[in-house]
């Protein structure tokens, strides 16, 4: 009988863990986008496609109340291979319904949502594991690291999902994303994933306690509050309005080629922005620039909305794409650092709770909005086809455009309304960093809870 033993360890296991999941999320991401193509095709319904979008975003964030607790409560590395396993049931379902001729619009949300409440597990034991693995002074470049494979699937995933979607349909990007979820278990189960002592809090504590003992650690530190806040609405905004809108925008001016062109530029954006914190690590004041990138990510959303033109487009999403991802990875840094180990599990489920509610709320309701709000003002007759049409353009689907350049002053407003807020921008100097060391290895009995020392 073979026994396969683990042999990732340290930062070793943190590359092979971060590597099994980008290979493994290129294959969801193709999924995703030749799911959204099919959707287009067959219905023609911006409102559809946003409401597909938002089936794959909102169960992370519902999942999010309880994965949180439970991420700091069970084995992470296990949690883990059973939530990839978890999220690959659902493409298996839809799969089987392509194959059959049987698959409607309908089963793509149920999928959808099931897929999204077991991959809410995988990313917050990642990033809860990730100051168990890596040196203090590392975590910015393991955050460049991550963002830069996030990135590289971003690129990757629509430039491969549309020549074989139009060229073999799903079911080849069905069997790549089968492929792909089984390399990133061999990963996991090769790796060491170090295991936090719990001090923070009593034991025996209650799901629900402890939700709320990660809120209340929020709270009783008012920066994090702030930070969360800033967030958050940055979410709504970008991504949410402009993740919703992109494809759509893309086909009213050009094909499926030049969707994949403009969702491979965010991921060219972000690769360059990931590989730089890869290098550099960020600045030293990570909180300016937190907001200095979110301002210029704002910038580019002014300028996808300015014409119907390819290049034009594809340049504001790469600005999108770079700052987005260089803000949330120092947003990514900042936790780490500034957070207790133990807890991180359990702050990550409210940071993505929050964002990804904020950020399905603008997937839900940009499609409604670009087609009976903002679309009317921009077809002849609307109320800014005069000013506006002669700048951006008129017809319905300019409303999607005029959403995208709201949507970009809105944020860098709410950049620059930040630095006038003392706890956003001077949060590192009124958190102490924390000390991250590594306490026992995967596959042990985690530490029992421990109450915390007494004066």
């Amino acid at each position: 009988m073979i026994h396969l033993s683990p042999r990732f360890v340290g930062e070793r296991a943190f590359y092979a863990l971060a590597g099994g999941q980008f290979v493994s999320t290129i294959g969801s991401g193709m999924t995703r986008f030749g799911l959204g193509l099919w959707v287009l095709d067959r219905t023609g319904d911006v409102t559809a496609y946003t409401t597909l979008l938002f089936a794959a975003i909102l169960p992370l964030g519902v999942a999010s109340l309880l994965v949180g607790p439970l991420v700091d409560r069970w084995n992470r590395r296990w949690t883990m291979i059973f939530a990839n396993a978890g999220a690959s049931g659902p493409t298996l379902f839809v799969a089987l319904l392509y194959y059959t001729d049987a698959l409607t619009v309908w089963h793509l949300y149920i999928a959808l949502v099931v897929n999204g409440i077991a991959s809410a597990f995988i990313l917050p034991a990642l990033e809860a594991s990730t100051p168990m693995l890596v040196k203090p002074d590392r975590l910015g470049n393991a955050s460049g690291v991550t963002a830069m494979l996030q990135s590289v699937d971003a690129i990757l995933s629509p430039i491969l999902a549309v020549p074989l979607y139009l060229t073999f349909g799903l079911g080849v990007v069905f069997a790549v994303d089968f492929a792909t979820f089984a390399i990133s278990i061999v990963a996991l189960v090769l790796s060491i994933v170090p295991q936090p002592a719990r001090v923070l809090e009593e034991a025996g504590a209650s799901i629900w306690s402890e939700f709320r003992f990660g809120f209340r650690y929020i709270v009783e530190r008012r920066p994090f509050l702030y930070l969360i806040f800033f967030v958050t609405a940055s979410m709504l905004l970008m991504p949410g309005f402009g993740y919703a809108l992109a494809t759509p925008l893309a086909l009213s001016f050009s094909n499926e080629t030049g969707a994949a062109v403009m969702m491979t530029s965010f991921g060219v954006g972000s690769l360059v922005s990931g590989a730089l914190l890869a290098v550099w690590g960020g600045p030293k004041r990570r909180m300016d620039g937190i907001l200095g990138a979110m301002a210029l990510a704002g910038l580019g959303a002014v300028v996808v909305g300015l014409r119907e033109n390819l290049p034009l487009t594809a340049a504001g999403v790469f600005i999108i794409g770079f700052g987005f991802v260089f803000a949330i990875g120092l947003n990514r840094v900042i936790w780490q650092a500034k957070a207790a180990p133990d807890v991180l599990g359990r702050v990550f489920s409210l940071r993505v709770m929050l964002g990804v509610c904020a950020m399905s709320l603008g997937v839900l309701t940009a499609g409604p909005l670009a087609e009976h709000v903002f679309g009317p003002l921009m077809v002849p007759g609307g109320r800014l086809v005069d000013s506006l049409g002669s700048l951006i353009g008129t017809g319905a689907d300019r409303g999607m455009a005029l959403i995208y350049i709201i949507s970009g002053m809105s944020l860098v407003g709410l950049a620059v309304a930040s630095l006038m807020i003392r706890p956003i921008w001077r949060l590192e100097d009124a958190l102490p960093d924390q000390e991250s060391q590594p306490v026992t290895e995967a596959g042990s009995e985690p530490q029992p809870q421990q109450k915390p020392p007494r004066d």
